[in-house]
């Protein structure tokens, strides 16, 4: 099976990468993202409660996800 996105929903997400949008994150002027810590409060994870962030990942690709759930 080879699911297909449609073209319209496709357009959608590609539109709402664009703007000048304040809230969006970019790079500092020498390309890379801001350091900041946040404690990691995942019981399974093996740096559970210790400070977190981009620094940490030095020379690796990473991707940031933060949610939100009330």
């Amino acid at each position: 099976m080879n699911p297909r996105i449609p073209p319209s929903l496709l357009a959608l997400a590609l539109a709402g990468c664009a703007g000048d949008d304040p809230n969006t994150a970019t790079a500092g002027p020498d390309g890379l993202a801001p350091d900041w810590r946040l404690v990691d409060v995942n019981p399974n994870s093996a740096t559970h409660e210790q400070p977190r962030g981009p620094s940490d990942y030095a020379g690796s690709v990473s991707g940031w996800y933060f949610a939100h759930a009330t």
